[in-house]
């Protein structure tokens, strides 16, 4: 081979690797995120939990009753639920802690809880229909053993559509909403438990729930509101045993542990 020859496949093997470097990093929205194609649950950070205020700023989400907004009951949902994590140990990340002019987009959202490993994701939302807590997953499916979630590649990543980031996680998705499930019904709370594509479910790369707080009916026709604080209180108490379970029993070991 002479020295242009040379030249020339040098440039292009670095060419070539510069390429496939820029796009394993690449996790725009709009086009793929990487994935590994170890079990994603093995780099979680156990001590760690992202939670999600929905709507905020100009989206004030379902009006829920005289001037009370979406927006304003996730955003106190959150911080209540913030202060019994820590109590228990956990560091807990929220994509908003204020009501400001200019939220995180959707896919923002989505961006900040997928940087951090978490080992749960919580999407706060509250309606004005039904009563209780509503529990939702996904609506997408697992990969299966076969599938894209298990294709080797030599750069040691898989390719995964953004709007499908949640299907490697589905299953362990599935297990945090039962945790959540069982411990707001001993503590004598309605729960309804469904699959609903709520966004950014799927975009979310951790075992990921919404979590939407419904006005409470109780036994003598009367209704709680969801800006009850002792209603919001029992809520959290139960969603931060039940985290603590799953970070105690059901959560997958980090990386390194026997």
């Amino acid at each position: 081979m002479n020295t242009s020859r040379k030249f020339a496949a040098v440039l292009l093997a670095t060419l070539a690797g510069v390429g496939a470097a820029v796009y394993a990093m690449r996790a725009q929205p709009q086009n793929q995120i990487s994935q590994s194609a170890q079990p994603p649950s093995l780099a979680m950070n156990r001590n760690l939990v992202v939670l999600d205020p929905a709507h905020g700023g100009p989206d004030g989400g379902a009006v829920l009753g005289d001037h009370v907004l979406e927006k304003d009951v996730t955003l106190a949902m959150a911080a209540r639920l913030r202060a019994a994590l820590t109590a228990a140990g956990f560091t807990v990340i929220a994509t908003r802690d204020a009501d400001a002019g200019d939220p995180p987009t959707i896919n923002q959202r989505a961006e900040i809880a997928n940087r951090t490993h978490a080992v749960a994701c919580l999407v706060l939302h509250a309606t004005a229909t039904g009563s209780g807590v509503h529990v939702y997953t996904s609506a997408l499916q697992a990969f299966d053993a076969g599938g894209t979630a298990s294709v080797s590649s030599p750069s040691g990543f898989v390719p995964v559509p953004w709007e499908m980031a949640q299907a490697g996680y589905a299953d362990e998705s599935q297990h945090l909403a039962s945790d959540l499930s069982g411990a707001l019904g001993s503590s004598s709370l309605p729960v309804v438990v469904g699959r609903a594509p709520v966004l950014p479910l799927d975009n979310l790369m951790c075992p990921a729930v919404a979590v939407e707080l419904a006005p409470l009916a109780i036994s003598s026709g009367a209704t709680t509101p969801v800006t009850d604080a002792d209603y919001q209180q029992r809520v959290v108490a139960s969603m931060a045993a039940a985290l603590k379970s799953w970070r105690d029993d059901n959560a997958p070991a980090p990386r390194g542990t026997p």
